[in-house]
């Protein structure tokens, strides 16, 4: 019984503090680039379609990084698929126990990390790109073609955390040899 109340306290807080720290930086890179535009539309009220635009663009991409993060500590509380074998790795001993806490530790962590810098990065290229179309109004389209082209590489990055973190909780390879099935 301590092990699994130790599994589930342990995850308790990795979730808690996991969207805690998911949502702190697309929060920064959105006012970022929210700031860039509203003094980007004061400079060139003529191009404030344009800069909205690509606002909200970069601002739903960046949104999606901390989805990426609820998503992931969602699963960690509610659907853990790690929680069924919890039972079974306490009656092998603390270390393949302390496996399957840290896997899921592993998975907040990796979305965590793989998306706060990503975050930033949209924020960055959407302030850059908005001040730039009220510099520049007449490349509007070249800069709106390679804004939209960096957010979705930046968006990939963020994905292969996605990707990792679900493999860790739901097909970690390392799992059956772990806990001594394989």
């Amino acid at each position: 019984m301590a092990a699994t109340t130790t599994f589930y306290t342990l995850i308790t807080v990795v979730a808690a503090v996991s969207i805690g720290l998911g949502v702190l930086f697309p929060a920064i890179g959105q006012a970022r680039a929210a700031a860039a535009a509203a003094e980007a539309t004061a400079r060139q009220p003529d191009e404030s379609d344009v800069i909205s635009r690509n606002l909200y663009i970069g601002l739903a991409m960046i949104e999606s990084q901390a989805l990426y993060v609820l998503i992931v500590a969602l699963i960690l509380l509610f659907a853990n698929p790690l929680a069924g074998r919890v039972s079974a790795a306490a009656s092998q001993g603390d270390p393949e126990l302390w496996f399957l806490i840290l896997a899921s530790v592993g998975a907040a962590a990796a979305i965590n990390l793989g998306t706060m810098l990503a975050s930033i990065g949209q924020g960055r290229v959407v302030a850059s790109a908005v001040t730039s179309i009220a510099e520049q109004p007449e490349a509007r389209n070249e800069i709106s073609t390679s804004l939209y082209i960096s957010l979705a590489l930046l968006e990939s990055l963020a994905l292969y955390a996605l990707i990792v973190s679900l493999i860790l909780l739901y097909a970690n390879p390392l799992l059956d040899t772990a806990l001594g099935a394989g």
